[in-house]
């Protein structure tokens, strides 16, 4: 809590520059990432997900995917958006990037960790720089929102931390998901099942708000729906409530 205010400004660096090696000491060294390594990152994916499309179609996509990345994915409605031909031609682009190990998806699940199936999942871009692409090189592609890619990144976080447990769910889609509590609304990150100490064990239920006041009703979803867990939040420590508050990168680093 004494470092709040520093965890704060390293988080929103890593929100900006992501953690590609380059793109952090370019980042460090001039307080950017270069137009030639986004460049490079574009010429990449453009020629591992949709060689055959325009020019711009990676920061487009990016970009729309990351705008969407809090909410489950209409995939109909991004294929018609961007003008793709088909909603097949988009499942293409998107399955291609999961492959690529730029972008995983989160599932909705049940309130015991088992995937609900036929429902809509969240597709989220595995580095912070890929949500920066479309706006760094797309004109009228807007920035990309803080909160959403505090969500994202702890999406990220979380995962790997499952998979470490567990090596092989990453690839096999089964890391984080989502749960409804009724009333359209949901939690981020809802609990799985993970072994430990040669038991089974479920995670710990969390929702990211970078907020720095006004928590408490975001927290009231947890408490009513599994009886405590944590709300990632942009500054406030808090562990009077049986939802606790932990600034993001302190649950990052927790997590880590």
């Amino acid at each position: 809590e004494l470092f709040a205010d520093e965890l704060d400004l390293a988080w929103q660096a890593y929100l900006t520059s992501g953690g590609f090696p380059r793109a952090v000491a370019e980042h460090t060294r001039a307080g950017a990432v270069s137009t030639a390594f986004l460049d490079d990152l574009e010429a990449w994916l453009h020629r591992d997900v949709d060689r055959d499309g325009p020019i711009d179609s990676i920061p487009r996509l990016l970009g729309e995917l990351h705008a969407r990345s809090n909410a489950p994915l209409n995939r109909t409605a991004v294929a018609t958006a961007l003008s793709y031909p088909s909603r097949q031609v988009f499942d293409l682009r998107i399955n291609r990037l999961v492959r690529n190990f730029a972008a995983f998806w989160c599932h909705q699940i049940s309130d015991g960790g088992v995937r609900v199936s036929g429902a809509q999942s969240k597709l989220y871009l595995t580095d912070p720089l890929l949500s920066w692409l479309g706006h760094h090189l797309r004109a009228g592609v807007p920035a990309p929102d803080m909160t959403v890619l505090t969500e994202s990144v702890l999406a990220v976080h979380l995962a790997i931390a499952i998979d470490d447990q567990q090596p092989g769910r990453w690839v096999s889609g089964d890391t984080v998901g989502y749960v409804r509590t009724g009333g359209g609304k949901g939690i981020d990150f809802g609990p799985v099942t993970i072994p430990t100490a040669g038991q089974s064990a479920h995670t710990t239920p969390l929702e990211a708000k970078w907020v720095t006041h006004g928590w408490r009703s975001e927290a009231l979803a947890i408490e009513n729906k599994f009886g405590g867990g944590v709300l990632a939040t942009k500054s406030i420590t808090d562990f009077t409530h049986r939802a606790w508050a932990v600034p993001a990168p302190t649950v990052a680093l927790l997590l880590g």
